[in-house]
């Protein structure tokens, strides 16, 4: 498998359910910050496709850039960025960070620590391939094994996901 497929075969399904299943959206944003614009957000997955570059396969996949050198952006990536627009005009996004059963965080905790910096640095000066928006917050999608683990990382993502709650509630956005 190369780089990042193992992450893809979870971050994928989760990625298509956003844009194929109301219910399971309105879910997702229900479990951040943002619950007051569930009911009504639009992912604006089109517009996102159409910032990518000709040899992006996808509209949320692996965004990332080089031209700002801040502490969240240097050299790092948001696995899965999903952008949402309320009916008043309000948009916001959801910066996700996919860790399979398999995966780590680098022991440094750059990686974990980039995350709301990045999400923060994008609001405010967006990539020329992101969708510009107002707010933006941090989720992990992850096992609840892990947990352990992963404790000293999880205070940089304001949302928790787990594989185990999208089986339970959401088979189709996760892999067995």
């Amino acid at each position: 498998m190369g780089y990042g497929e193992k992450e893809r075969r979870y971050a994928e399904p989760f990625a298509n359910a956003l844009v194929a299943d109301a219910d399971f959206r309105t879910w997702v944003i229900r479990q951040t910050v943002f619950a007051k614009f569930a009911e009504n957000a639009r992912l604006l997955h089109e517009e996102m496709k159409q910032r990518r570059s000709g040899v992006s396969q996808n509209w949320w996949r692996s965004h990332f850039t080089e031209t700002c050198r801040c502490a969240g952006c240097s050299g790092k990536e948001t696995d899965v960025l999903a952008i949402f627009e309320t009916e008043a005009g309000f948009r916001f996004a959801l910066h996700i960070e996919v860790k399979h059963p398999g995966d780590k965080f680098k022991n440094d905790g750059i990686q974990s620590k980039g995350y709301p910096i990045r999400a923060s640095c994008w609001t405010i000066n967006p990539p020329p391939n992101v969708v510009c928006h107002h707010q933006a917050t941090t989720v992990l999608l992850f096992s609840s094994l892990k947990s352990g683990e992963y404790a000293r990382h999880l205070a940089y993502f304001q949302t928790l996901i787990t594989f185990e709650s999208l089986r339970k509630n959401f088979p189709h956005a996760t892999v067995d």
